[in-house]
């Protein structure tokens, strides 16, 4: 599958409109997925998500497949980089905020009952508290499913970080929604 995506993309690079299409509706669901959780804001992430793929097809054609980097790990490390200059461009205007509304909830695939919506409320609360690099890497791993090696190329860590931030983002999800429970 890797190389009909190289394949891809390398056909974007030379102006083969078709393959980035391909491109896209291969990856539109995953990157928004996971911009709208880094960031939990709906509209940034539908934002950010067509920024990346305009960044993907004007980068195309510079795209060399390295021993070891996968596509998929080019694109998402593009969107892990947009995804971390809005955070640095909110807070230097200082509107940086979580928001998770009912709203937004009623577009997850969770069931509706309330115990529920209540549960992934409190899930995203303690997620929104973890450090960004502690929930980018839980993301990838969980969300999207990415290897070790991955998510170490698109946060620029060594694997044993990538494990690290993985372990302690766990332990403070579980800390965090331990403590919510006995309140």
């Amino acid at each position: 599958m890797e190389d009909s995506q190289l394949h891809l993309v390398r056909a974007a690079g030379k102006g083969d409109r078709e393959a980035f299409e391909r491109i896209v509706k291969r990856y539109q669901n995953p990157l928004f997925n996971f911009i709208h959780k880094y960031l939990g804001d709906r509209y940034a992430a539908e934002d950010l998500t067509q920024e990346a793929f305009l960044r993907i097809f004007k980068a195309a054609p510079q795209f060399e497949a390295r021993a070891g980097v996968k596509v998929s790990t080019w694109i998402f490390k593009i969107a892990y980089n947009l995804s971390m200059n809005e955070i640095k461009r909110r807070r230097r205007f200082q509107t940086f905020q979580y928001d998770f509304h009912d709203k937004e909830m009623a577009g997850r695939r969770l069931s509706e009952t309330a115990e529920l919506r209540e549960l992934e409320k409190e899930i995203m609360s303690a997620l929104s508290q973890l450090p960004g690099n502690q929930k980018a890497a839980l993301l990838l791993r969980v969300n999207e499913g990415l290897s070790y090696r991955e998510i170490s190329e698109i946060l620029s860590v060594s694997i044993p970080g990538v494990e690290a931030l993985i372990f302690r983002a766990r332990k403070g999800l579980r800390e965090r929604l331990s403590k919510e429970q006995k309140e």
